[in-house]
């Protein structure tokens, strides 16, 4: 199999367990932890918090809360990691643009001499 065929596999694989995506943005989900900064108004939507996220250096992701979960307005959590994101409903999640950026230029090189051979070992499972 080609270096390109393996990364091919395993991103194919990675699918299969990840939330669905839409815009690197998942619905139904959130992050803990490394929240430096919390907003709310009432014209606060998922794309105004993420909007705020990228304008904001520090930022790496961010959480969009529904009026309903916070008792009042809804809310939009800057945090300053990419927390691993887990199932919440009534939240958005989402990545910077710049952290985001990254993560898909890396996606997109091909693997090193020195990763292949992890990559098949992966593959073939243990012996």
């Amino acid at each position: 199999m080609t270096a390109r065929g393996l990364v091919s596999v395993l991103v194919l694989a990675g699918l299969a367990v990840t939330p669905a995506v839409a815009d690197g943005v998942l619905h139904g989900h959130a992050r803990r932890g490394a929240v430096y900064q919390t907003l709310a108004a009432d014209s606060l939507t998922p794309r105004a918090c993420a909007a705020l996220c990228d304008a904001d250096g520090t930022c790496q992701s961010w959480v969009w809360t529904r009026a309903e979960l916070t008792g009042s307005e809804p809310a939009c959590s800057l945090l300053s990691a990419a927390p691993t994101p887990y199932p919440a409903p009534g939240r958005v999640t989402g990545l910077s643009q710049a952290i985001a950026s990254r993560i898909d230029a890396a996606a997109e090189r091909p693997p090193s001499d020195r990763e292949i051979p992890a990559l098949r070992a992966t593959l073939d499972g243990p012996h």
